[in-house]
Protein backbone atom coordinates (compact mmCIF):
# COMPACT_ATOMS: atom_id res chain seq x y z
CA UNK A 1 0.00 0.00 0.00
CA UNK A 2 2.84 2.52 0.87
CA UNK A 3 5.87 2.82 -1.24
CA UNK A 4 8.56 4.72 -0.43
CA UNK A 5 9.81 7.56 -1.99
CA UNK A 6 13.40 7.87 -2.73
CA UNK A 7 14.92 11.77 -3.39
CA UNK A 8 16.81 9.80 -5.83
CA UNK A 9 13.85 8.45 -7.79
CA UNK A 10 12.66 11.68 -9.08
CA UNK A 11 13.54 12.67 -11.91
CA UNK A 12 15.67 16.58 -11.90
CA UNK A 13 14.39 19.29 -14.03
CA UNK A 14 14.03 22.84 -14.14
CA UNK A 15 10.38 24.23 -13.74
CA UNK A 16 11.29 27.65 -13.67
CA UNK A 17 13.21 29.55 -16.70
CA UNK A 18 14.94 33.23 -16.85
CA UNK A 19 13.74 35.60 -19.58
CA UNK A 20 16.26 36.12 -21.93
CA UNK A 21 19.07 38.50 -20.67
CA UNK A 22 17.90 38.82 -17.17
CA UNK A 23 20.86 38.64 -15.24
CA UNK A 24 22.54 40.84 -17.75
CA UNK A 25 20.22 43.56 -17.05
CA UNK A 26 19.86 43.15 -13.28
CA UNK A 27 22.61 44.90 -12.34
CA UNK A 28 21.65 48.09 -13.83
CA UNK A 29 18.16 48.20 -13.13
CA UNK A 30 19.01 47.45 -9.41
CA UNK A 31 21.65 50.34 -9.53
CA UNK A 32 18.77 52.72 -11.34
CA UNK A 33 16.17 52.35 -8.32
CA UNK A 34 18.55 52.47 -5.65
CA UNK A 35 20.15 56.01 -7.43
CA UNK A 36 16.31 57.37 -7.76
CA UNK A 37 15.76 56.77 -3.44
CA UNK A 38 19.29 58.52 -3.15
CA UNK A 39 18.07 61.29 -5.20
CA UNK A 40 14.96 61.53 -3.18
CA UNK A 41 16.01 61.66 0.02
CA UNK A 42 18.52 64.47 -0.58
CA UNK A 43 15.29 67.07 -0.05
CA UNK A 44 15.67 68.97 3.18
CA UNK A 45 11.81 69.33 4.81
CA UNK A 46 12.26 65.46 5.27
CA UNK A 47 15.37 65.99 6.75
CA UNK A 48 14.85 68.75 8.78
CA UNK A 49 11.17 67.71 10.02
CA UNK A 50 12.64 64.11 11.85
CA UNK A 51 14.67 66.12 14.55
CA UNK A 52 12.61 69.03 14.47
CA UNK A 53 9.44 66.61 15.71
CA UNK A 54 11.36 65.27 18.67
CA UNK A 55 11.70 68.66 20.07
CA UNK A 56 8.40 70.31 19.25
CA UNK A 57 6.24 67.73 21.24
CA UNK A 58 8.04 68.27 24.47
CA UNK A 59 8.20 72.17 24.02
CA UNK A 60 3.95 71.94 23.64
CA UNK A 61 3.43 69.90 26.34
CA UNK A 62 5.45 72.47 28.10
CA UNK A 63 3.58 75.34 27.08
CA UNK A 64 0.61 72.74 28.07
CA UNK A 65 1.52 72.64 31.34
CA UNK A 66 2.49 76.25 31.75
CA UNK A 67 -1.56 77.55 30.32
CA UNK A 68 -3.00 75.31 33.00
CA UNK A 69 -1.22 76.57 35.95
CA UNK A 70 -1.45 79.81 35.19
CA UNK A 71 -4.55 79.64 34.45
CA UNK A 72 -5.70 77.49 37.29
CA UNK A 73 -3.48 80.00 39.56
CA UNK A 74 -5.60 83.30 38.60
CA UNK A 75 -8.70 81.68 38.76
CA UNK A 76 -7.84 81.00 42.67
CA UNK A 77 -6.82 84.71 43.54
CA UNK A 78 -9.96 85.82 41.56
CA UNK A 79 -11.84 83.50 44.43
CA UNK A 80 -9.76 84.78 47.44
CA UNK A 81 -10.24 88.34 46.81
CA UNK A 82 -13.23 89.40 48.93
CA UNK A 83 -14.46 93.25 49.77
CA UNK A 84 -15.46 93.15 54.03
CA UNK A 85 -17.29 96.31 53.39
CA UNK A 86 -20.07 93.86 51.84
CA UNK A 87 -19.90 91.48 54.95
CA UNK A 88 -22.65 92.35 56.96
CA UNK A 89 -21.77 92.44 61.09
CA UNK A 90 -23.52 89.49 61.74
CA UNK A 91 -21.96 87.30 59.85
CA UNK A 92 -18.70 88.55 60.73
CA UNK A 93 -19.95 87.76 64.44
CA UNK A 94 -21.25 84.11 63.45
CA UNK A 95 -17.93 83.70 62.08
CA UNK A 96 -15.72 84.81 65.03
CA UNK A 97 -18.18 82.66 67.14
CA UNK A 98 -18.30 79.13 65.00
CA UNK A 99 -14.43 79.43 64.28
CA UNK A 100 -12.91 81.41 66.75
CA UNK A 101 -11.91 80.69 70.31
CA UNK A 102 -13.41 84.30 71.50
CA UNK A 103 -15.27 84.75 74.75
CA UNK A 104 -18.33 87.40 75.42
CA UNK A 105 -15.52 89.85 76.91
CA UNK A 106 -13.83 90.02 73.64
CA UNK A 107 -17.32 90.62 71.58
CA UNK A 108 -18.23 93.29 74.35
CA UNK A 109 -14.78 94.41 73.59
CA UNK A 110 -15.41 94.86 69.88
CA UNK A 111 -18.84 96.72 70.62
CA UNK A 112 -16.77 99.63 73.04
CA UNK A 113 -14.56 100.23 70.17
CA UNK A 114 -16.53 100.73 67.90
CA UNK A 115 -18.23 103.68 70.06
CA UNK A 116 -14.81 105.34 70.80
CA UNK A 117 -12.57 107.50 68.70
CA UNK A 118 -9.60 105.79 68.31
CA UNK A 119 -6.18 108.17 69.03
CA UNK A 120 -3.43 108.75 66.05
CA UNK A 121 -1.41 106.39 68.01
CA UNK A 122 -2.82 103.30 67.67
CA UNK A 123 -4.05 103.53 63.91
CA UNK A 124 -0.39 104.98 62.63
CA UNK A 125 -1.50 108.20 61.14
CA UNK A 126 0.40 111.51 61.26
CA UNK A 127 -2.57 114.40 62.16
CA UNK A 128 -0.66 116.39 58.29
CA UNK A 129 -1.53 112.81 56.49
CA UNK A 130 -4.86 112.08 58.11
CA UNK A 131 -5.62 115.63 56.89
CA UNK A 132 -4.21 115.50 53.66
CA UNK A 133 -6.38 112.41 52.82
CA UNK A 134 -9.73 114.22 54.17
CA UNK A 135 -8.74 116.80 51.64
CA UNK A 136 -8.81 114.43 48.95
CA UNK A 137 -12.22 113.53 49.84
CA UNK A 138 -15.27 116.22 49.12
CA UNK A 139 -17.35 114.91 52.52
CA UNK A 140 -20.08 117.37 51.99
CA UNK A 141 -21.53 115.35 49.12
CA UNK A 142 -21.32 111.98 51.02
CA UNK A 143 -24.48 111.38 52.39
CA UNK A 144 -23.97 109.83 55.84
Amino acid sequence: MKKEIKLSDIPKRQPYQAPEGYFDRLPMRVMERTAAKEQEQTTWLPNLWRPLRLAVAPLLLLLLFVGVYFYSKSSESEKQIINLATVSDTAIMDYLSTYATLETADFAELNNLREQELPAEVLNVSATAAEEELEYYNLNDIDY
